[in-house]
């Protein structure tokens, strides 16, 4: 894997902790005040924010290969077996997440256009940026794939 794609995910997955450590301050904040009337529609920002945080670490688990995997019928075969098992399910990720970004587009570009907004009352939530960063980090996915199918053809075992 090249040190662009090596990097990207490493990116992605800061901004998903930063991310995550807001929206943990913002359920804070809004249990904390309110009492005193104050409210943040947390709600409509963890509902929101979730799908995001979660395709922002997708890339870098993928990449560094902590993607949760189950060996149960893995660890029977040899070298050779593996490496098979391993280019089909690469190649099932890539055609998943290619799905994800053809069937999110037109959504994405329509959001953008409309300024897509989700929540009525106290806080209006910004769609469009979640569909970006979901269809950006599935593109993002996609080449880790064919990159991780290429090494598997260049590595000896």
């Amino acid at each position: 894997m090249n040190n662009f794609l090596k990097k990207i995910p490493e990116y992605l997955q800061s901004i998903a902790a930063i991310w995550l450590i807001l929206v943990a301050l913002t359920i804070f904040a809004e249990v904390t005040f309110r009492n005193f009337g104050f409210f943040l529609g947390a709600d409509q920002i963890v509902q929101n924010s979730v799908p995001a945080i979660v395709f922002l670490q997708v890339p870098f688990a993928i990449a560094s290969g902590t993607m949760l995997r189950t060996t149960l019928i893995f660890d029977f075969f040899k070298a050779r077996g593996k490496k098979i098992i391993n280019i089909i399910s690469y190649i099932i990720g890539i055609m998943l997440f290619i799905g994800i970004a053809v069937g999110g587009w037109t959504d994405m570009i329509k959001g953008w256009e409309i300024g897509e907004y989700q929540g009525i009352g106290a806080i209006e939530f910004p769609v469009y940026p979640i569909r970006t960063v979901i269809i950006f980090s599935s593109i993002i996915v996609v080449f880790i794939y064919i990159s991780l199918i290429i090494n598997s053809f260049i590595k000896k075992k």
